[in-house]
């Protein structure tokens, strides 16, 4: 039975990358392989630990104080010492940090791991002094101690990696989604309608995220609060936590909007409470490619996003990219879509390879399972 660690730089809470890692084990077969994952930090998912205990793996979380922008070298010891003392044919790391995922393949190179794969997940928004030294200081380590180099976007490649891995050896491993548990539901639709107590005539505008500068939930509070001023039932829908949590219910709460802004924290079941949703904003500062914005896709929403996504997240006719210059433009867009109605756009998201059967299948034959 080949063995497998998945290592998530950061906390496992209720983010994209660990949505996309524990989305896709659900996904594959795994009785011929055990799958362990790591996080240096806190695991405050509980339904995540038991779909892993479930399949006769188990979380293993360090509990070391989460300081992101800081250094995160002090990972290197208790990963190795554990690798020292656990054998797994397979280390695949995931991480928003070039350093941490630079620090980890050396960690799992030296403990004689035979395949190691290094995950981009995310874009940045700009490259700062600070991102083009830690990218150099990586540069020795990224290409001697991987084996495999994935991205779930081009763009995502091209910011963690060298120019000659993103473009000779980088795997395009696409954030595929469960079609049939997103598709269009009117009848989870108005279940869920009724659990908020939000009428079946009331405009709600949602959102699916981290509280965090990348997120840009200032912009998005801003754009409701216009939305609102010209069509007053209007609800905007906040899923998600973080460190930006309580400063946005703070401006929400300046803004006197509380009665009307939702702030639901982390769900597991995201793709019922975008059954009620009329339209979906994604403001982001920076992105790679967004699980988030696959979803909405698949529930056959209307989506707007910054145009500082990825390009390559444009999977059906329901998506439009928009420059956070012109907000009216955001608050006119965002109105237009007063009557309409979600569309199944599974079709087009086969065709583009975004099933999530499709990227278990992929990740599968790279483990060699």
């Amino acid at each position: 039975m080949k063995k497998i660690l998945e290592v998530l730089g950061e906390p496992i809470e209720n983010g994209g990358q660990e949505a996309f890692v524990f989305n896709v084990l659900a996904n594959m077969d795994l009785s011929r392989a055990r799958v362990d994952v790591f996080t240096p930090y806190h695991c405050d998912n509980t339904y995540y630990k038991s779909m892993i205990e479930n399949s006769g793996g188990r979380i293993i979380a360090m509990e070391l104080p989460f300081a992101p922008g800081n250094s995160r070298i002090n990972i290197m010891k208790p990963l190795s010492e554990y690798l020292k003392n656990n054998h797994y044919d397979v280390v695949h790391v995931h991480s928003g940090s070039i350093s941490v995922l630079a620090e980890v393949a050396f960690v799992a190179r030296i403990n004689h791991v035979k395949k190691i794969i290094v995950h981009s997940h995310c874009a940045a928004e700009k490259k700062t002094i600070k991102y083009g030294l830690a990218k150099l200081a990586s540069l020795p380590i990224m290409h001697f101690c991987p084996t495999d180099y994935f991205a779930c976007s081009q763009v995502a490649g091209d910011w963690k990696f060298s120019r000659r891995i993103a473009q000779n050896k980088l795997l395009i491993l696409k954030n595929g989604v469960d079609l049939k548990k997103f598709a269009p539901n009117s009848e989870v639709r108005e279940m869920y309608r009724k659990k908020l107590a939000v009428s079946g005539e009331t405009f709600v505008i949602g959102h699916v995220g981290r509280f965090s500068y990348q997120k840009n939930h200032e912009y998005l509070i801003d754009v409701f609060e216009k939305v609102r001023s010209q069509h007053n039932d209007s609800v905007l829908l906040l899923i998600g936590e973080g460190e930006d949590f309580d400063r946005i219910q703070k401006l929400v709460h300046n803004k006197h909007l509380r009665d009307s802004v939702i702030f639901l924290g982390n769900v597991d079941n995201v793709n019922d409470y975008m059954q009620i949703m009329d339209v979906f904003l994604l403001p982001s500062h920076f992105e790679g490619l967004p699980i988030v914005g696959v979803e909405a896709q698949a529930a056959g929403l209307p989506i707007f996003v910054s145009n500082n996504v990825s390009p390559e997240l444009k999977l059906s006719p329901t998506i439009e990219f928009l420059d956070l210059d012109d907000q009216e433009k955001w608050v006119d867009k965002t109105l237009s879509c007063l009557d309409t109605k979600h569309v199944d756009n599974s079709k087009c998201l086969l065709k583009n390879g975004y099933s999530i059967e499709d990227t278990a299948k992929k990740l599968m034959e790279v483990y060699g399972v």
